[in-house]
């Protein structure tokens, strides 16, 4: 039965899902008041052949009233691994070899036991489905149909543009209900289930959750030795050198062997491989259209002075005055806790608590400014328009690390190297560890898993009378969005910067951090799998530019720990004699000779696994030799019909 173009009555939902199996895999939900005009001419492209510029989808349509229209898009299997040679997915074939996916060759990645619907993941199969309803774009400067405000630009996503105004209520992918209960059933506080991840997630999910895994067991050293140097003295104006240069070079294997564990894992994965082909992303808006000099498709354009002035003259200028007032914000904290201590410090009980309380403050001041200007940061990078996926991230993460860094960190140089007071420095860094992560794990996790059982109780009685499939829909419809990894991985980041830029002052900041993680681990699947609506799956070679970041922290976390090193007052002890520029310049000495070190050991371990490389040489050296031997058959194939042809020319 042909269920690209069908529009199911509420009084007929039972008769239609006895009559097909049609499998679901995203949901487009129209807006009640969206023109039909438009509804309809977004279903067409839908609908329509390939050849005719359309995604060639199968659909459901289910009119929910108020509710709005419901859209359920799914695909042959054919369908499916055709977009997925044209995606070029790559797949582990029954040599074990990792290659990019070919549907003409589909009996070589169909290992025993494996038929063509399994060959594929549902994150995979959702991935397509994604990719091939924002593919559809406008080839021209035209207005919307059935709205003649809204005008489409060359290259535009016609699906992103009627979200962006409202056409389109929201996009999102089902969940598997079997495949979802597993999940929840592996996940527990010891152990995450990353294959299940990886396979129901999408790999950017699953290296989010393998990296804070692995960044979870790299700190078991450091938080024993962090709990050893307190143990030994509980006086932290005496800095440990040995323990301090432990942690210095910890960084550098934690780092190295990370940059290991991300390529093995891509490849595992089928990911290491991916092709560089820049991807539009889903705003992007183009002035005309030219022909790419790669695919030799038409690609829109849009002029990157135009950009560049947006970048550099507008958003460049807003984030400056973002952390310029972030900065004045925390200026005016050290004036008021300095007359808070110098009027309420008298000794008692009440006194210690009420100096504690503009620290307090100003933790959740400075989460509050985090959200908001990840607010703004957000519609900046979309309205810079940048044309590819990896360009718009780039700029937005920029954005984010900057303003965390300052937010988060600047205070924290600031007690350290101006007022010099070690003591207010170690209770700042306790005080912003637990504040924020307890704050951003019941704003992630607690809140929504509460909020979601109370709202779905309160929403039985209206949809009580609607068929299982569409109450399931429109109750997934509630959930949470989840936007993607950013905000874990700031999480971590911010975490990484207060554990190991100061380490030398509050050596127990890695044990706490430990203690977080488990917690974070658990909770971040609890946000998934009961809150969240199911993400969209993206494939990742790596945790991307986050890599940069945590090293360039690192880098700054050597700094600024040779720096505490050289303020200490057991270390000046040595040499009294000597001016604050001779220690500067022992700072400086010392510094570069960890630097040094960590140069080697970068340039010692291999970024890529051994077994890695071999496996992939070895997957070149047989796709060499299986072109050899197709060739040498077409040759004898042309020389055998040229002979029954000319018999005589080859006598």
């Amino acid at each position: 039965m042909d269920l690209r173009q069908r529009k199911v009555c509420p009084d007929r939902l039972e008769e239609v899902q006895e009559e097909d199996s049609f499998k679901a895999l995203y949901v487009i939900i129209f807006s009640s008041s969206a023109h039909p005009d438009t509804v309809a001419y977004v279903l067409d492209l839908i609908t329509r052949s390939q050849l005719e510029g359309g995604a060639e989808l199968l659909t459901r349509t289910t009119h929910a009233g108020k509710e709005g229209i419901i859209l359920e898009i799914g695909a042959t299997i054919f369908r499916l691994l055709e977009a997925a040679e044209a995606l070029e997915i790559t797949k582990e074939d029954k040599n074990g070899n990792i290659k990019e996916f070919v549907f003409s060759n589909l009996e070589f990645f169909l290992k025993p036991g494996l038929d063509m619907n399994n060959l594929l993941s549902t994150a995979e199969k959702q991935r397509i489905i994604l990719e091939e309803l924002l593919g559809i774009r406008s080839m021209e400067k035209r207005a919307l149909t059935g709205y003649p405000n809204i005008q489409l630009y060359p290259g535009q996503s016609i699906v992103q543009v009627c979200k962006n105004n409202h056409i389109i209520d929201c996009i999102y992918p089902l969940h598997e209900p079997s495949e979802l209960e597993t999940l929840k059933k592996n996940w527990s506080f010891t152990k995450v289930p990353i294959g299940d991840v990886r396979n129901y997630f999408g790999e950017a999910v699953a290296f989010y959750f393998t990296f804070i895994c692995f960044y979870t067991w790299a700190l078991l050293p450091p938080a024993f030795v962090g709990m050893l140097q307190t143990v030994i003295s509980f006086d932290i104006s005496r800095s440990h050198v040995p323990f301090a240069i432990f942690k210095m070079i910890w960084l550098t294997l934690f780092l190295e062997y990370w940059k290991r564990k991300s390529n093995e894992l891509a490849y595992t994965w089928c990911t290491l491989r991916l092709v560089t082909i820049p991807k539009l992303h889903p705003t992007f808006r183009g002035r005309y259209m030219e022909i790419d000099p790669v695919t030799k498709l038409y690609v829109p354009v849009y002029p990157a002075y135009r950009r560049h002035f947006k970048v550099y003259c507008i958003s460049l200028p807003l984030v400056t005055m973002c952390l310029l007032f972030a900065v004045v914000i925390m200026f005016i904290y050290f004036q008021i806790e300095k007359y808070v201590i110098n009027t309420y410090d008298d000794g008692s009980l009440f006194g210690y608590i009420l100096t504690q309380v503009p620290g307090i403050v100003y933790a959740i001041i400075v989460y509050v400014m985090n959200v908001i200007y990840a607010y703004i940061a957000n519609i900046l990078t979309e309205w810079e328009n940048h044309k590819t996926q990896d360009s718009f991230d780039n700029h937005r993460i920029v954005k984010l690390l900057l303003f965390e860094f300052v937010n988060n960190f600047i205070a924290m140089g600031y007690i350290a190297f101006y007022e010099q007071d070690l003591n207010m420095l170690k209770w700042q860094i306790a005080v912003m560890m637990v504040v924020n992560q307890l704050f951003n794990q019941f704003q992630e996790a607690i809140l929504p898993y509460l909020l979601q059982k109370y709202q779905k109780k309160w929403k039985e009685e209206d949809t009580a009378d609607l068929f299982p499939r569409i109450k399931e829909i429109l109750e997934q419809r509630k959930m949470w969005t989840y936007e993607g990894t950013y905000d874990d991985y700031l999480e971590v980041f911010t975490q990484f910067g207060y554990v190991f830029l100061f380490s030398s002052v509050f050596p127990l900041a890695a044990a706490l951090a430990v203690l977080n993680n488990i917690i974070e681990m658990w909770t971040d699947g609890l946000k998934l799998c009961y809150s969240y609506q199911r993400p969209q799956a993206r494939p990742v070679k790596g945790i991307g530019v986050w890599q940069l970041a945590f090293e360039v922290l690192g880098l700054l976390a050597v700094m600024s720990n040779c720096a505490l090193i050289t303020m200490s007052p057991i270390i000046r002890s040595y040499a009294p004699e000597m001016s604050l520029s001779s220690w500067l310049l022992v700072a400086v000495v010392f510094e570069h000779v960890i630097i040094g070190i960590k140069m080697t050991l970068s340039y010692l371990i291999s970024d890529v696994p051994k077994w890695v490389t071999v496996a992939i040489q070895r997957a070149q050296y047989e796709s060499l030799q299986v072109l050899k031997m197709d060739r040498k058959i077409k040759t004898k194939e042309m020389l055998k019909s040229m002979k029954l042809k000319n018999p005589e020319k080859l006598e």
